[in-house]
């Protein structure tokens, strides 16, 4: 499973669109998140541009704390820690920490309050996970590892009369990045979807 095609370039961009304009000191708070996801077989790329999952008998449930550290006119940086929990076709834990960053403003929020979200970072698995090879598909895509890269996209929605409570739909994507990560080229996705507190 191969990272996102251009990921490290998007949050390149995001970086520059964020700190090009002034910091401003509201909605700078950190949050709890809790979702339920399911995997898919597809790669990640197919799943965005298809929007068609094969779903397959493997699910997440996750917990996150996330520290807001850094907030501008456009976008909001944070650090994720989660831990997760897998059932189904695996039975190991997860914990994964990832930079991302947020982007807090779209036209229509005066009617649901929208910001996208994304973040890469690190993951690490108690075991190693048994769905993450693809050797029926590439010739070395056989192997996976308990450390790998992580990647997070997200959406997520906010009524403006509610401050303090979110929900929110995520891509969950564990990648050996193309090989990067002891020569991986598996990995796996979850569709997932929660609620959010912030403080």
């Amino acid at each position: 499973m191969r990272l996102l095609p251009g990921i490290p370039a998007v949050v390149l961009l995001l970086s520059s669109l964020a700190f090009a304009a002034p910091a401003v000191a509201d909605d700078q708070r950190d949050f709890l998140s809790a979702y339920a996801g399911v995997n898919f077989e597809e790669r990640a790329f197919e799943f965005l541009r298809e929007m068609s999952p094969t779903f397959q008998d493997s699910y997440i449930y996750a917990l996150a704390g996330t520290w807001s550290w850094a907030r501008t006119r456009r976008a909001r940086w944070e650090l994720e820690g989660q831990i997760v929990r897998h059932s189904g076709l695996q039975q190991h834990w997860e914990i994964n920490l990832v930079p991302a960053v947020r982007w807090m403003h779209t036209p229509w929020d005066h009617v649901l309050d929208t910001r996208f979200a994304i973040g890469w970072g690190l993951s690490w698995a108690s075991q190693e996970p048994p769905i993450e090879p693809r050797q029926e598909e590439e010739v070395g895509e056989g192997d996976s590892a308990r450390l790998l890269s992580y990647t997070l996209l997200e959406v997520e929605f906010m009524p403006p009369s509610s401050a303090d409570w979110s929900g929110f739909v995520r891509l969950h994507h564990r990648s050996g990045v193309g090989g990067a990560f002891g020569g991986v080229r598996g990995g796996s996705n979850f569709l997932g979807a929660g609620i959010r507190r912030y403080f």
